[in-house]
């Protein structure tokens, strides 16, 4: 969803006197977090990737009113080798970029970077040949990432950047084994812009007037999981949908506190139960508290999650953390994607679509 919105923003034709359009190379390496005893032969291994990048720069009020922001909006090409052919292999990636800059007018600058896309794996777990790899259970997964630049024009032409990156691969447990990698790499890059334009001024534009500081939001949402084929019983799918609803106050333009409400009607769990011939219930019904960020059109959501009711198959604390990144049209209905979690382990992505009030 989120690479979609960024496409949807390349593909648009504004005037080309308001777009600064952008290449750019990037070499970065660095470590794999091994986040189970079982993974600490893996922290002897070193990333190394290489990507291609192109990005639009609006430079219109308009294009800043969207996320309070002037930012890069882009794609991307990678490819990276996890220095252990054998059992990691390598990925070749694409998605997309959401990258609001700070102080963009100066020589030196920064930005920060959300990136989401696919990646195409090499070596994914097998029971045979492969049983130590369990971050991989699939060979298509996701790539999401944080990252962090310092940026030094050395000409209206040319730019070198200096980034950090955390890196997370996982398939969202559509299919297990599902541990996720998460590697945190350090990198330079060589951007070159064809046709520098003048970077606006936001400080003399009118702020917008926050009107009502009280906010809701009822959002449904759905998922799929794959069990693993037994001897007995094939591969199955099991989809789930819920609800989350969830209301608070803006502190700011930008920030907000919210709490609320999470129902799952969880049909992978609903499968695991029918396997093993057991009844019991397969829904869950959570409280949310937690900090929502809002950056014009886009809101970014993180709460955690307590779960009041909760199948006794469901081992584990009954803590969790539920993840959302969301975008605004018509200044009233939203979609995104949402990201459940226990610590470090990840249950599932889904897709979401609401409605605020």
């Amino acid at each position: 969803m989120f690479s979609a919105l960024v496409i949807s923003t390349l593909l648009q034709t504004p005037s080309p006197d308001s777009v600064q359009r952008q290449v750019g190379v990037q070499v970065h390496t660095g470590f794999i977090i091994p986040h189970a005893p079982d993974l600490e032969p893996f922290a002897q291994n070193r990333p190394v990737a290489i990507e291609l990048n192109y990005s639009r720069m609006a430079l219109t009020r308009v294009a800043y009113e969207r996320c309070n922001c002037v930012a890069r909006v882009g794609a991307y090409l990678n490819y990276a080798a996890f220095n252990n052919p054998t059992e990691l292999g390598r990925t070749i990636g694409a998605g997309g970029f959401f990258e609001p800059l700070i102080r963009p007018r100066g020589r030196l600058f920064g930005s920060v970077r959300a990136t989401a896309g696919l990646a195409c794996l090499t070596r994914i777990y097998d029971a045979q040949t492969n049983p130590r790899n369990t971050f991989f259970g699939s060979p298509i997964s996701g790539l999401l990432a944080l990252s962090a630049g310092v940026h030094y024009r050395m000409s209206p032409h040319w730019q070198v950047s200096a980034w950090g990156h955390y890196n997370h691969i996982s398939n969202g447990g559509i299919r297990q084994p599902n541990r996720g990698m998460n590697y945190p790499t350090a990198g330079l890059g060589l951007t070159y812009i064809p046709r520098a334009l003048p970077l606006p001024d936001p400080t003399g534009w009118p702020r917008p007037r926050l009107s009502n500081r009280f906010t809701a939001r009822l959002s449904a949402f759905g998922s799929v999981r794959t069990l693993p084929q037994t001897a007995t019983l094939p591969e199955q799918a099991g989809w789930s949908w819920g609800l989350t609803t969830t209301a608070g106050y803006r502190l700011s333009r930008f920030h907000a506190l919210t709490g609320g409400l999470e129902f799952v009607d969880d049909g992978y769990l609903r499968l695991q139960l029918q396997r093993e011939g057991l009844s019991d219930n397969y829904r869950q019904l959570g409280l949310l508290g937690g900090y929502e960020l809002w950056l014009g059109r886009y809101v970014f959501a993180t709460h955690v999650g307590y779960n009041v009711l909760q199948p006794t198959a469901l081992l584990g604390s009954p803590v969790f953390q539920r993840y959302q990144l969301l975008y605004t049209f018509r200044n009233r209905y939203q979609l995104g994607i949402g990201l459940r979690a226990k610590l470090n382990v990840a249950e599932g992505f889904d897709v979401r679509a609401g409605v605020k009030f």
